[in-house]
């Protein structure tokens, strides 16, 4: 069956601009979605593309220009479930091309979202901002990164506790009548990371999950060598930080979503 990514793509309102950056797909494709602000309606001026596609086998993601694609098996998907990110998708997500609708069973797995399970995760991981006299200012973008999108996580978990489930950064910041918020947390950053940025999103972060729980480690390098061949979040967590480029989707640099 041919896909024409184009066609589809205006057919959902994608401007043309933005579909001249669409990376050619792998002939194995499996299914493409799009989500984020594209898929919900919301876009504005400057707004990135956000594309899943579904793959037999792993592969890195891929960004070019405006447009991010991440890459997920079958397996990596079903990590998803009970997660913000599965969350994200059942609720805002478009459907592109799905020929054997093995997307569509992905996603109708996802399930709800823990969101206080979620807080227990998030301020676990938090632990790996608490040793900035070993990590600054050499991992300042890495962290930075992570700290917005633990902070984004928790946004997003805070709303479905509240019974206004939302994934839109602009939207909750407009309920908290907070502009900064929109600005310091916005998908893409066109400025260089700042430590009054990485202090401002862990103050905030802080607030949500309560004080963060000291480093058992000592620092980020020190965490990747002593979890090494663990399971948990802090290991993906720490190698996320370490080797941010800043481009991209977090959920595409590991073998499995976090949140």
């Amino acid at each position: 069956m041919i896909f024409n990514s184009s066609a589809a793509l205006r057919g959902v309102g994608v401007p043309d601009n933005i579909i001249r950056d669409f990376p050619r797909l792998p002939r194995d494709l499996m299914g493409l979605l799009i989500y984020g602000s594209r898929a919900r309606g919301d876009s504005v001026e400057g707004s990135d593309l956000d594309v899943l596609a579904l793959v037999p086998s792993s592969r890195p993601s891929k960004t070019v220009g405006d447009v991010s694609v991440s890459f997920y098996t079958p397996a990596q998907l079903a990590t998803g479930i009970g997660t913000l990110f599965g969350a994200h998708l059942s609720r805002d997500a478009k459907i592109l091309w799905d020929p054997s609708l093995a997307l569509r069973t992905c996603i109708d797995a996802m399930g709800e979202v823990d969101a206080a399970r979620l807080f227990v995760r998030t301020r676990a991981m938090s632990s790996l901002f608490t040793t900035p006299q070993n990590d600054l200012p050499k991992y300042l973008d890495g962290m930075l990164r992570h700290a917005r999108y633990l902070l984004r996580s928790g946004l997003y978990a805070q709303a479905i506790q509240d019974g206004e489930p939302c994934f839109s950064v602009r939207e909750i910041a407009d309920r908290k009548r907070d502009l900064s918020l929109a600005d310091l947390l916005a998908s893409r950053r066109r400025d260089s990371a700042s430590r009054a940025e990485l202090d401002e999103c862990l103050s905030r972060l802080c607030d949500l999950t309560g004080e963060f729980p000291a480093s058992k480690h000592g620092s980020l390098e020190a965490t990747v060598v002593n979890e090494w061949g663990s399971t948990g979040d802090l290991l993906s967590a720490a190698f996320l930080i370490l080797g941010s480029s800043g481009g991209g989707s977090v959920y595409a640099e590991v073998e499995k979503i976090l949140l």
